[in-house]
């Protein structure tokens, strides 16, 4: 459930942080506000009470938060430096004249910017390692076939492309068409280009591990109790007032950490890369 709620719309999970926040609040604001005769004199174990669950709830929320959104940029910036090395190796493969081996390379790496665009980053893919169903078995061009390489490799469309792209450069050293000098170029582009994808995949999602979650929400519930069941005086439109600012204050975080994970192509900052170089190059 924790998953899908972090795949879902903002609309689903704005609401899905405000409306049991109100179902608890409510009622027991309710139904203190109708006590006549509530005495003060524990107002002091109340105040010490919201004080400590306050300060837990912000100290874990900001950690969820923090979490999350370091988890997110650290991705983005593997993403970015992958898709930048893509280009820099498109722009140098371009620099030669139309070759066919020249073409297959541009062609593949188009292919495996829009496979991810369309499976590991996509809504249903947020995970990074999205499982692929279409597995195949294909062979995996070497440069020394005795480096003893297991010569067929099963994997996901992606990766399997990924290792298309190494490929296709080698095929391209092996038809002589491009100088040393921007040869080596590309084979350190791969590299890069590897490491940076092996960097965004390591990442674990969700970002923030359930045990966070889990423990945020126990101190949640109790945040919740506790403000629906402070008298705060006899005044009616006082109690209303702290009860629905809370309330505010609780969703926002929430929705925060739930929406800061987000790390698909559904998010500006994950999409922007991705389609800027298919509008370039595809």
């Amino acid at each position: 459930m924790y998953q899908s709620l972090l795949q879902s719309s903002l609309i689903v999970r704005l609401m899905a942080v405000v409306l049991p926040a109100l179902v608890i609040v409510v009622p027991l604001t309710i139904a203190t506000r109708k006590q006549t005769d509530v005495s003060r004199d524990d107002d002091n174990v109340m105040t010490t009470g919201m004080r400590f669950v306050g300060a837990a709830f912000i100290f874990i929320g900001s950690f969820a938060n923090v979490t999350a959104w370091q988890g997110a940029s650290l991705a983005n910036s593997s993403l970015k430096t992958e898709i930048s090395s893509l280009a820099a190796l498109t722009e140098t493969i371009l620099d030669y004249e139309t070759d066919p081996v020249l073409q297959e390379a541009v062609s593949k790496i188009n292919v495996y910017v829009q496979t991810i665009h369309d499976t590991e980053l996509s809504k249903d893919g947020i995970r990074g390692f999205m499982e692929d169903s279409s597995n195949l078995d294909r062979k995996q061009r070497t440069k020394n076939s005795g480096l003893g390489a297991a010569p067929e490799v099963k994997r996901d469309s992606a990766e399997q492309q990924a290792l298309d792209i190494r490929s296709a450069v080698i095929a391209i050293e092996e038809a002589d068409v491009v100088n040393d000098r921007d040869l080596n170029r590309m084979l350190k582009l791969v590299d890069d280009f590897q490491i940076a994808r092996r960097n965004r995949l390591s990442g674990t999602w969700p970002l923030v591990p359930e045990v966070v979650i889990a423990t945020f929400l126990v101190i949640t519930l109790a945040a919740l109790v506790l403000i629906g069941r402070y008298p705060t005086g006899p005044r009616r439109e006082l109690k209303w007032m702290q009860v629905l600012t809370s309330v505010a204050i609780v969703s926002a975080v929430w929705f925060s950490v739930l929406s800061t994970q987000d790390v698909s192509v559904s998010s500006k900052r994950f999409n922007v890369p991705i389609e800027a170089f298919l509008a370039r190059y595809k």
